[in-house]
């Protein structure tokens, strides 16, 4: 009887344990792997050599402190305004920090890197061609939602004496 009266005691006393909402809510955001397809109109020096450069970065970014630790290579392609024919390609190699505002999936981000710079040109003596690396940066404001990433910025592939602005949107093809 002591038994039955115990093992009664028990099953009525217990109750299964639910899971507080606030621990829930603080579990790390994940770390992303995404593409970003970008557009830079050149402005100032930078605009009397090319018109327009488009191209793609992937990105990688990790969650540290109140925000997230970026990084972001790919490669940049310019329509010239050269009447000969002339091509100019950036290779950005940054990494930056990506600082939320509030809740609504606005944020600020700064990246700093170095640019790779690849230049060629057709002469009547044949083709020239350079390459260069310059300390480069970019500064953005942008917004989240899900998986679909916008910033707008400056863009300056060489913080010396040449800047544009930058628009691009991204997609977070991974989270781990």
């Amino acid at each position: 009887m002591k038994t039955l009266l115990a093992c009664s005691l028990v099953a009525v006393t217990s109750t299964t344990a639910l899971a507080d909402q606030a621990i829930v809510a603080a579990a790390p955001p994940p770390k992303t792997i995404g593409i970003d397809a970008m557009a830079v109109v050149p402005v100032g020096d930078y605009a009397n050599a090319a018109n327009l450069g488009i191209g793609a970065l992937g990105r990688l970014e990790v969650p540290a402190g109140a925000g997230f630790v970026t990084g972001r290579a790919g490669v940049i392609f310019h329509s010239m305004k050269a009447d000969v024919d002339a091509s100019l390609t950036l290779v950005p190699l940054y990494a930056g920090y990506r600082y939320p505002v509030g809740t609504s999936g606005a944020y600020l981000a700064g990246e700093l890197g170095i640019t790779l710079a690849f230049g060629s040109v057709d002469t009547q003596f044949g083709e020239m061609s350079a390459s260069d690396s310059e300390l480069g940066a970019t500064l953005m404001a942008g917004v989240r939602k899900g998986a679909l990433d916008f910033r707008a910025g400056l863009f300056t592939p060489d913080l010396d004496d040449a800047f544009g602005l930058l628009a691009s949107a991204g997609y977070d093809f991974a989270a781990f």
